[in-house]
Parts: C-alpha cells; structure tokens; sequence
C-alpha cells in the first residue's frame, strides 16, 4: 500500500531548498541518510571535481544553474552548500520523491558522500541568476503579508536563508517551483518537509498560496517586491 501511494505523488522538483558544522542533522531524517548528510558536510569539498559532475545536472538545470521559468528544474545556483547536500543526500535515501533527480543523485552518478559534497560546493559557488521569471504582480501585496507573518523569522527578511540552519534561500527562485513547492507540502508529496511548513501554511487558499510564492520569487537579484 505504501509503495502505490509513494509511486502516484513523484512530483516534487529539486528543491532547491543544513546543519552547523558539528552538524544538527534534522532528527526525522532516517539513520542512513544522517550519517550520510553528517560525512557530506564534514568531507573537504573538491569544487572542481563539483565542476565536472556538475555537466550532468546542466542538462536540466541549465549552464549556471539557473533553471527554467516552468519550475521544472528550479534555480540551484547560490543555494546555500549545506542545503543542496542535504536535498541530494534525501533524494539517494528516498526521503524526497522525482524520479530524475533521485536518478541523478543515486550512486550511479553521484557515487560517493565525497561526490555529493563536491557538487554540493561547486552549486553553492554559482551566483544566482537575475532572469528568473517572478510570479503575478497583483498576489505581490497579500504574499508580502503572509511571509511577513509565518516565513521571515525562518527563511529572512530577504528570503537568503540560512546555511547553518538547513534553511533554504528562497529569494528570485523561479515562481512555478515554489508554488508547486507549497502545493507538494499541503498535498503529502514532499516528505522530507519539516511539519512546521505544514502547519504554517495548512489553512492558506489558492490565492495566498500565489501570493506567497510570487513575492518570494521577486525577493533577490531579479527584482525587488
């Protein structure tokens, strides 16, 4: 019964979006993958074997990682280091669900914790790009609102994140990705999502959903809310 209900919600993309140096690896994690996140994040990156490994992620998520207006595959250029670890540490444990990208992160490509890190490094050092493509103006002012009130203490005032944390870096991600992000959180198809997101945005409608994505996405080097 699980493995039909896992197969029918792979939708989610890389999310984009860790853990102080004696790392606090999130407690919901499975063993394998805090063990596995833990030696990714004390391993001494080599970014330029990152470069390398990094032209196969350029096939969908663009030359500098800057992904696609359609979400699929989102922005991963200046994502914090810790935070792309750990989404391609869950990926390879099965904690996070896209076909591809569980591909891609598994040990055929990526073959080792060292790799991982690597990547994870080389990602971290693309600067973001500006051309990402923001959500609709009119849901700017309600989202500003809502992210005031349940993201900003976690997230940022400008949406940077926090690598030591395992927050993300939401600001000028691409629009579609995030609101699907969101999305995949009320609908169960991200299970690697900390519940507090759940809980925070468990009562939005559609339109604040929109909302909060598109003034996000206008956070950053793109454009300013």
């Amino acid at each position: 019964m699980h493995a039909m209900w896992r197969k029918s919600f792979r939708f989610a993309g890389l999310a984009l979006i860790v853990a102080p140096i004696a790392p606090a690896v999130p407690p919901g994690a499975s063993a394998h993958a805090r063990e596995e996140l833990r030696a990714a994040l004390q391993a001494t990156p080599d970014t330029s074997n990152g470069a390398r490994l990094f032209a196969v992620c350029a096939e969908c998520h663009g030359p500098h990682a800057e992904g696609k207006a359609s979400g699929w595959p989102p922005q991963i250029a200046g994502q914090h280091r810790r935070v792309i670890a750990k989404e391609l540490v869950d990926y390879r444990a099965g904690e996070r669900w896209y076909d591809p990208m569980e591909r891609i992160a598994g040990i055929h490509v990526l073959g080792s914790t060292q790799e991982v890190a690597d990547v994870a490094a080389y990602v971290a050092r693309l600067a973001p790009s500006p051309d990402t493509t923001p959500g609709p103006q009119r849901s700017v002012a309600q989202g500003a609102g809502l992210y005031a009130r349940r993201c900003q203490w976690c997230h940022g005032e400008r949406g940077q994140g926090n690598d030591e944390r395992l927050v993300p870096r939401v600001a000028g991600q691409q629009y579609e990705y995030l609101l699907r992000q969101l999305q995949d959180t009320l609908e169960a198809r991200r299970p690697n999502m900390r519940t507090q997101h759940l809980r925070l945005i468990e009562k939005c409608s559609t339109q604040e959903l929109m909302g909060l994505a598109s003034y996000m996405s206008r956070l950053g080097p793109a454009a300013n809310p």
